[in-house]
């Protein structure tokens, strides 16, 4: 599918980053980049099917040159709700390749398993944690969940894009973990994936939320129709969202995006409620609505009042929106040990600025308007890799809230340099207060 320059949010990232790249160039550049996904034993694994597909969503729209399945993938589908087919299947599916990859590709190995990689990067979960490095662990990982699993995907893919698009050097270089249940600190160990939220309320179905729907998707819940999800966006699909947006589709676009995420959902066997007008200050829950809160959306208003309503638990999900942030994460959970207000304050004045000159060489062109230009210009940038790894932070909260009564109500994380990462633990005022399902049997 073509889209306009207007849409083409990847090449958006390009043109504005450090290269300064004419559109032309973002784009060749981009349908040039390609990778192939291979993977060892983990093809079996309910933690590594959940690596795979992740990276296949989240691939498939990183690299329009195409992802490539460097593997037979026969295994049985055992990972979440998706039906038992073949592995393959699935990742066909999510649009992967079948045919001889170009040589310039780049390789993403799931497992722990290879030696060392020459062009790319293996991953693999540990826990709750997503690795990525270039050769096996001096140690053999104890085995990780689907958690660690989504994250170790969106780690990996985020990697070989900084190395294969955007020309990081550090990329590809060096080793990486980071815990989605333990941000900043040492993992818990303690907590197994054995207690899941049975209610969530997803406000906002953007690239946050529909990544939270997802993860919400790879948990080992034995019955889904037991678990209420109150799916609340009042926006449509547009072009633009395919290439950052891990769950939609071109048949997405044009219609409301609650409505194709409840499809999704129930497809999969959960039950939904849909939610299409706005969550403003004063808007209240009900008894027998959820408490738990996953928030994604980039209106400071909307984001204020879910954190200052009755919720037990909101656990609020921010991104970066410039070049240099595209990998940056913050976590609030409310209550906290911060107010609404003093989380997010009022944002200062920014005036509008001359365009760049990527973007007035296309409006002189004439291939673009200058009110099209000034759009992309004020647009936040993203990419899908880094909205899954957020959405495994904040699903991993809400199971240790649920276990332990435990959260963390801050976390800082750039995926550019895991060790950066810090967090602060916080805990429920009603332990017990959120309703639970215990995991699958093998749990």
């Amino acid at each position: 599918m073509n889209l306009s320059i207007e849409d083409d949010r990847l090449a958006h990232l390009l043109m504005r980053g450090d290269g300064h790249a004419g559109y032309d160039e973002a784009r060749r550049k981009l349908d040039r980049a390609a990778l192939v996904l291979t993977a060892d034993v983990a093809a079996s694994l309910p933690w590594g099917q959940a690596t795979l597909l992740t990276a296949a969503e989240c691939g498939v729209r990183m690299f329009p040159g195409g992802v490539y399945l460097g593997s037979d993938f026969g295994e049985t589908t055992v990972v979440g709700q998706f039906g038992r087919w073949p592995l393959r299947r699935h990742l066909e599916v999510a649009g992967c390749r079948t045919t001889k990859a170009p040589e310039h590709a780049i390789a993403l190995h799931v497992g722990a398993g290879r030696r060392r990689m020459q062009r790319g990067v293996q991953c693999w979960a540990d826990g709750w944690a997503g690795l990525v490095g270039i050769e096996a662990p001096a140690d053999p990982p104890r085995g990780g969940n689907e958690i660690g699993g989504v994250l170790a995907g969106a780690m990996g893919i985020g990697e070989v894009f900084r190395s294969a698009v955007l020309g990081d050097k550090l990329a590809c270089r060096r080793a990486s973990r980071f815990s989605a249940l333990s941000p900043g600190c040492e993992d818990g160990g303690d907590i197994d994936l054995a207690y899941l939220p049975a209610a969530f309320w997803l406000l906002g179905l953007g690239n946050l939320g529909q990544a939270a729907l997802w993860t919400i998707g790879l948990l080992p819940y034995s019955d889904p129709s037991l678990i209420s999800l109150f799916l609340q966006d009042g926006d449509k699909s547009e072009f633009g969202n395919l290439a950052i947006q891990v769950l939609t589709k071109p048949d997405w676009i044009g219609r409301k995006k609650a409505r194709s995420a409840a499809l999704w959902a129930e497809e999969r066997g959960f039950g939904t409620t849909i939610i299409e007008n706005r969550f403003v200050e004063g808007t209240k829950r009900s008894a027998d609505e959820p408490g738990l809160a996953l928030v994604g959306v980039d209106n400071l208003a909307a984001r204020r009042a879910a954190a200052g309503s009755n919720f037990d638990l909101v656990l609020d999900a921010g991104l970066g929106a410039t070049p240099s942030e595209i990998f940056d994460i913050r976590i609030h959970g409310f209550p906290g040990t911060r107010s609404p207000k003093q989380a997010w304050p009022e944002p200062d004045f920014q005036p509008e600025m001359p365009l760049d000159r990527t973007l007035q060489e296309l409006v002189d062109a004439g291939r673009i308007d200058r009110c099209g230009a000034v759009t992309i210009a004020g647009r936040s940038l993203g990419v899908p890799s880094t909205a899954v790894a957020a959405a495994a932070i904040q699903v991993a909260q809400a199971c240790r809230a649920v276990c332990d009564g435990g959260f963390f109500d801050l976390a800082d994380v750039t995926l550019v340099n895991c060790r950066r990462a810090t967090g602060r633990r916080h805990a429920l005022a009603r332990p017990g207060i959120l309703p639970f399902q215990q995991a699958r049997s093998e749990y």
